[in-house]
């Protein structure tokens, strides 16, 4: 009697204990598990980022111990497959509508016929249908047979091209098989062509070592656990932990790439237009060659004769000065300089005074016939000093009473 009084006793207290304590017990439920997606599709419509893989192959274990819950028996902690199911159509929901790839999703665990667990694809991805999928996933059955997943898995991918991203999930538990094995024969057989990435559902050691090996298998991919990816608070006695959502950065690490600029110049790969531009080439937005521009020398000359001993800028020069005019116009940070000369007539004195007035005459006519900056002419008198001709004839002498210009600028073409 007294055995049975204590026994009575304890389970009294168990309950509660149970009911009315916060010793580890989760007041949580499974809507407070959260996992924020991330949309990649602006990454991958820009020049920096590119699709990583052509496929993907998400294997989702559905084995007997995926049904038990993550947290204590008493917890409103959720099972090991809803939370498997909640990732997977986490990471379904981060993908662009428009993804470019193909795509599957393979079970195992219940079923007679493993062969035959391949419930989606392999097909042109569609956000629906693999939400669809996974979410269709609501029992457990079974051992775990990974290694024979892995290896129809393999056959899953025979037709694909391009490359492949594995995804298992998984709580690594109970394995009939050698996973491991099976993971390095799909290496073997695929080579750089695919990479096998794992998320381990729950905290088991064991499991957890096993899917890092699977993983390590791959070469190429990479371990994680299901507490990187999603969000949620659960109760710890009475303290309160959080874990970090990761799903996001999950996703980039799998299906984001980097693109290379493989010419180096500047452009990369996925926006060049032109690519193999030989080093050094200075290129466009498309990474197409600019055509370097040719400094060209332009020039414009003039010539203004005057009648013995005058300044007056005759009718017949006028259309040569208008031409002069429009060249400074079209370049106007040229300058010019004008150099009045004289016949050898008269003191040297005088005629030094003349050219000058003569270059003067000329300057002021551009300036007031054609709007010209003043500043941007400049006036030098050489008198008799410089002949053209001789000064012994009428001829000679008149050719040598003239102003004259070479207006010389740079342009490029």
């Amino acid at each position: 009697m007294r055995v049975k009084n204590f026994v009575t006793g304890m389970l009294v207290l168990f309950l509660g204990f149970v009911l009315t304590g916060c010793a580890g017990m989760s007041t949580k439920t499974t809507a407070d598990i959260t996992c924020t997606t991330k949309d990649i599709s602006a990454m991958l419509k820009t020049c920096e980022y590119r699709e990583k893989f052509d496929n993907f192959l998400v294997i989702m274990d559905a084995s007997t111990s995926m049904g038990e819950k993550l947290g204590p028996l008493f917890s409103n902690e959720p099972s090991k497959l809803v939370l498997e199911r909640d990732l997977i159509s986490c990471l379904n929901s981060s993908l662009p509508d428009d993804f470019g790839v193909n795509a599957g999703l393979r079970i195992f665990g219940p079923g007679s016929s493993e062969k035959n667990n391949l419930i989606y694809g392999m097909t042109k991805y569609s956000k629906a249908d693999m939400g669809n999928a996974a979410m269709s996933v609501n029992s457990t059955a079974g051992v775990t047979p990974l290694s024979k997943a892995i290896t129809f898995a393999s056959t899953d991918l025979k037709d694909m091209k391009g490359d492949t991203a594995v995804i298992i999930f998984s709580d690594g538990l109970n394995n009939v098989g050698d996973p491991v094995a099976a993971a390095a024969a799909m290496k073997e057989m695929y080579g750089n062509d695919v990479c096998i990435y794992t998320v381990l559902i729950g905290d088991d050691p064991k499991g957890k070592m096993t899917l890092e090996q699977v993983a390590e298998a791959g070469k190429c991919g990479f371990a994680t656990e299901a507490n990187n990816l999603h969000s949620r608070t659960l109760s710890e006695g009475c303290e309160e932990i959080s874990f970090v959502d990761g799903m996001g950065d999950f996703v980039t690490k799998v299906f984001v790439e980097s693109v290379p600029d493989s010419d180096g110049d500047g452009v990369t790969d996925k926006c060049d237009k032109c690519l193999n531009t030989p080093k050094g080439t200075k290129v466009d937005s498309d990474g197409c060659p600019v055509a370097m521009a040719i400094p060209a020398k332009v020039n414009i000359t003039l010539l203004v004769e005057f009648d013995f001993d005058k300044t007056v800028v005759k009718p017949q020069y006028h259309g040569d000065l208008e031409k002069v005019a429009n060249f400074l116009k079209e370049y106007p940070k040229t300058t010019a300089e004008l150099e009045g000369h004289t016949d050898s007539v008269g003191t040297d004195g005088y005629n030094m005074k003349l050219s000058e007035r003569r270059a003067a005459s000329v300057k002021k006519y551009l300036v007031e016939k054609f709007n010209i900056d003043a500043a941007r002419i400049t006036t030098v008198g050489y008198g008799e000093s410089k002949p053209v001709a001789s000064n012994d004839t009428a001829e000679g002498r008149q050719m040598n009473r003239r102003v004259v210009a070479n207006v010389v600028t740079l342009t490029v073409k």
